[in-house]
């Protein structure tokens, strides 16, 4: 019987850490890379991005220091704060969204939700309209 090797391709930047260190692709890495893809979403800056004093600079190295001031609406991509009021998202509804963003990329794949727990978590977040 012939063995077979399995090449998984995938982006710099949304790669979970356990496939990057031991070439291990499980559901756990996909709720890592969605949760990336939803930081990129809010934020509309790429997961690395060239920086002039520092070379390249994560999407999380950008962030943290942001979430960790709870300044949450810094964090909004520009397009969207920049529009009318009455479409910013509050505060809470921004962090509650960021807060599930850092929850899907634990290290530690078995740290990170199940994505029915972010589809049903990201459908509480929605404002009523």
């Amino acid at each position: 019987m012939h063995e077979r090797t399995v090449m998984a391709g995938g982006t710099y930047g949304y790669l979970a850490p356990e496939f990057v260190y031991r070439n291990e692709l499980t559901t756990k890495s996909d709720v890592y890379s969605f949760g990336v893809l939803l930081l990129e979403i809010v934020t509309g800056r790429r997961p690395a991005q060239a920086v002039d004093s520092v070379g390249w600079q994560s999407i999380f190295e950008w962030a943290t220091p942001l979430v960790q001031a709870h300044r949450y609406p810094e964090l909004l991509d520009p397009l969207i704060s920049s529009s009318s009021s009455s479409q910013i998202p509050e505060a809470g509804v921004i962090q509650k969204v960021v807060d599930l963003v850092y929850a899907c990329t634990q290290h530690v794949p078995s740290m990170r939700p199940r994505m029915s727990h972010v589809v049903h978590q990201l459908q509480l977040a929605q404002p009523s309209i």
